[in-house]
């Protein structure tokens, strides 16, 4: 159940950030052209949970299976290198997703800056096709290594 858990938390994850990086932002620059925020406070409210719990469905999943299997020690392990980038995408979206957005859409809230929200826009784009490939790499590299493929 474990593992099934891990698989379809990663899925629902990795499968949204694929369809907000490569169709809904793309569609919202073009068809928000004026109001990209609009478009952005749009993915956050909807997209934004349905992450959130993904995310700790994988990480809780994920612990419990190291638990079970006794394997923390794996992370000490070479052969065990795509665990490691495993943990550490896990963690750079638990930081984004529950530290940096909030913290972020807290300061902003009212406060007008400099910066126009076509260019966050493309920046937040830059940002999720970079965090898209990233886990692309990483979950390829979890198949690979977990086949027993060292480098």
């Amino acid at each position: 159940a474990a593992i099934a858990i891990h698989v379809l938390s990663v899925v629902w994850w990795i499968g949204g950030l694929a369809m907000v990086t490569t169709v809904l932002l793309p569609a919202f620059q073009r068809d928000f052209h004026p109001a990209p925020e609009v478009a952005l406070d749009y993915i956050e409210r909807h997209f934004a949970p349905q992450a959130r719990v993904a995310v700790i469905l994988a990480g809780a999943s994920g612990f419990y299976m190291l638990g079970r299997l006794h394997a923390w020690s794996w992370f000490t392990t070479a052969s065990y290198w795509w665990l490691d980038a495993m943990a550490a995408y896990w963690l750079l979206f638990v930081l984004i997703l529950f530290v940096v957005e909030p913290l972020g859409r807290r300061a902003s809230a009212g406060k007008r800056t400099g910066t126009s929200g076509s260019h966050k826009f493309r920046r937040m784009q830059r940002v999720h096709i970079v965090l898209l490939l990233l886990g692309l790499l990483v979950i390829g590299c979890g198949v690979i290594g977990s086949r027993g493929v060292s480098f």
